[in-house]
């Protein structure tokens, strides 16, 4: 997320002990200072080195069990894409930064044609499938820069940096080859879409789903009546 590179370290700058290295030169220095035997002293930096060993592995542990839970914070649980939250923060993330550029970004929301008969007919597991391979199907269409998540029950959003108006069009047209590419059983899926281009619809993330769920609304209406959805494909 354009996150900015951490300042290298200096080469004057004294290398920080870890845990392990401290702790056996606590035992060391403390066997040196009782005066202990040779045996006893080999015997206490190899229960120094294990002792080490052990909670180095411990930290390397919670360091991974702490991102998996951040990872987990800002993922939907179903698809693994981005969730609502971590939508929210990326589009405050890129209102600043296009602002201070002033250029403009897009945000597309997609709801998939009826899904909750799809959902109905071939079960709730297929459903889950249905979103895991839609939000593939953008990720494989969208660029390296493009965000994709999911909104909540069958919505997607998709924000995409640096896209002007007249991109727009071939970014909708992306999103719904993409969906279009899926399907549950034998039957093809479809869905509408919505985008709202900052800064014209709105300068904050809430004006900007606003204006790009009032779109989508706009786009459902015009939609005939089973268009699209439920068509079944050729074998």
């Amino acid at each position: 997320m354009y996150a900015p590179m951490p300042a290298r370290e200096s080469r004057s700058t004294p290398r920080r002990r870890g845990p392990a290295v401290a702790l056996i030169g606590v035992v060391v220095a403390a066997v040196a200072a009782a005066g202990a035997g040779g045996e006893v002293a080999w015997l206490c930096v190899a229960l120094s080195l294990a002792c080490a060993a052990a909670l180095r592995q411990r930290l390397v542990v919670m360091e991974r069990e702490r991102d998996a839970l951040r990872r987990d914070a800002l993922s939907d649980p179903v698809t693994g894409v981005a969730n609502r939250r971590s939508l929210l923060a990326r589009a405050e993330y890129e209102i600043t930064r296009h602002r201070r550029a002033g250029q403009s970004f897009a945000l597309v929301m997609l709801d998939l044609d009826g899904f909750k008969q799809l959902n109905d007919r071939f079960g709730h597991a297929a459903g889950d499938d249905l979103l895991r391979d839609v939000a593939g199907a953008l990720r494989r269409a969208m660029r390296a820069q493009d965000t994709v998540a999911r909104f909540g029950g069958d919505e997607f959003c998709v924000l995409a940096p640096e896209t002007d108006e007249r991109g727009t069009g071939r970014l909708a047209a992306k999103v719904t080859g993409a969906v279009r590419d899926v399907s549950v059983g034998m039957e093809s899926v479809a869905g509408s879409v919505g985008v709202a281009l900052f800064p014209g619809d709105g300068t904050t993330a809430a004006q900007l789903m606003h204006a790009a769920d009032e779109r989508l609304l706009q786009a459902k209406r015009r939609r005939p009546e089973g268009a699209g959805r439920g068509q079944r494909r050729a074998a």
